[in-house]
């Protein structure tokens, strides 16, 4: 009997070795995996400096983006997570980003990002060696996806959480309204918009690029014409309104809008929308898109 009480003993002293040597290890720094659980001993600093725990965020999914203020590519991430935030509200669903050291207030302001989201880790622990990624917890804080630097699983992950929710009206306000900022661009009562999502990274895509830079001139007699490209391609000569699509999220939506398969989608893509920005018509063909734009 002292003998299996000895091994018990000795098993849970094993365990409580294990659990602190990985949580907290001295130098704080973890390396959270899917199927890991984010622990509540985690301090989340808010931006009026009060101590939050995860736990504290009651919802069905979490998001947590995972950013460093000194790290330039964290920066520049900012775009696309004020676009998710806005536009992939959907019910259920709660976004945290949480930086290593400071908050980095202008920043957030400037990416049009309310200060309500963010939280610090004080530089007193650390969620992953990699900047930026992100988390996508259950309601238990069990980790469900790891995205790494690309977000693009991630996007397609939470619109398909959102239960057939058509995101593409929103989706459609916001490129006419910042397509509108530049003052080059106005849409009148009543007109269409071509949305055109291209990339020229693969060779049947230039042959598509060279295709819709021949007609962009006659279907710009019209219809109002925005080029809409990924923030990791390069704007062309012929890009007269045009939008960054940052991690694809505005592709993906569409996309997702007119059921195409994550696995299936491809470039380029062309989406006419009504004045009210409705879908009129989606093609996955430049010649299709070209010959319905002319014939309008």
């Amino acid at each position: 009997m002292k003998k299996y009480a000895f091994l018990y003993i000795l098993a849970i002293v094993i365990l409580a070795v294990v659990i602190t040597s990985r949580y907290f290890n001295p130098d704080n720094r973890m390396e959270f995996k899917s199927g890991d659980t984010i622990p509540s001993s985690v301090k989340f600093v808010n931006a009026y400096g009060e101590d939050n725990r995860i736990s504290d965020v009651k919802s069905k999914y979490k998001v947590v983006f995972y950013l460093d203020s000194t790290n330039d590519e964290s920066i520049v991430r900012l775009d696309c997570i004020s676009k998710i935030i806005n536009l992939i509200n959907i019910e259920g669903i709660s976004y945290l980003i949480v930086w290593d050291g400071r908050i980095p207030a202008e920043k957030i302001k400037d990416a049009g990002i309310d200060s309500k989201y963010n939280y610090s880790l004080e530089d007193k622990v650390s969620l992953s060696e990699s900047k930026p990624t992100a988390f996508l917890t259950d309601e238990n804080n069990k980790i469900i996806m790891v995205t790494g630097y690309s977000y693009i699983s991630l996007i397609n992950e939470i619109i398909e959480l959102g239960e057939k929710r058509d995101l593409s009206h929103k989706a459609g306000e916001m490129i006419i309204r910042n397509v509108s900022k530049s003052g080059a661009f106005s849409r009148k009562d009543k007109e269409k918009t071509l949305l055109m999502f291209m990339w020229s990274g693969c060779r049947k895509c230039r042959e598509h690029e060279e295709i819709a830079r021949k007609n962009i001139d006659s279907m710009q007699k019209k219809i109002n014409v925005i080029t809409i490209r990924p923030d990791f391609d390069i704007r062309q000569d012929y890009d007269k309104h045009y939008e960054i699509d940052p991690q694809e999220i505005y592709f993906n939506i569409y996309s997702y809008a007119y059921g195409i398969e994550a696995s299936l989608r491809k470039y380029p893509l062309f989406v006419i929308l009504n004045s009210d920005n409705s879908i009129e018509k989606l093609f996955t063909d430049v010649n299709e898109a070209v010959k319905y734009t002319l014939g309008l």
